[in-house]
């Protein structure tokens, strides 16, 4: 399957290692090597298995739930657990 992450591009699922909201990627200096490309209005980075980066304008959550079968296997931040 193919997960549209906006601005025509599209990514392959089992290639992806994980789709990340861009302000908690900046939470933590180990995290930098995926900023530099970074621009005032992105919003979530898609880390392949080949440590590639896909930056989007589109947030994570709406990237995420595209891909969804189970809208009710999503992280929420209200309680921070897997529903």
């Amino acid at each position: 399957m193919y997960i549209h992450a906006g601005n025509r591009i599209i990514v392959s699922d089992r290639k992806t290692i994980g789709i990340f909201n861009v302000e908690s990627i900046k939470l933590s200096d180990d995290n930098e090597r995926y900023l530099n490309n970074i621009k005032e209005n992105d919003k979530t980075i898609i880390v392949d298995e080949y440590d590639h980066c896909i930056i989007s304008n589109v947030s994570s959550y709406t990237i995420i739930s595209r891909t969804l079968i189970d809208s009710k296997k999503v992280w929420s931040k209200e309680n921070d657990n897997i529903l």
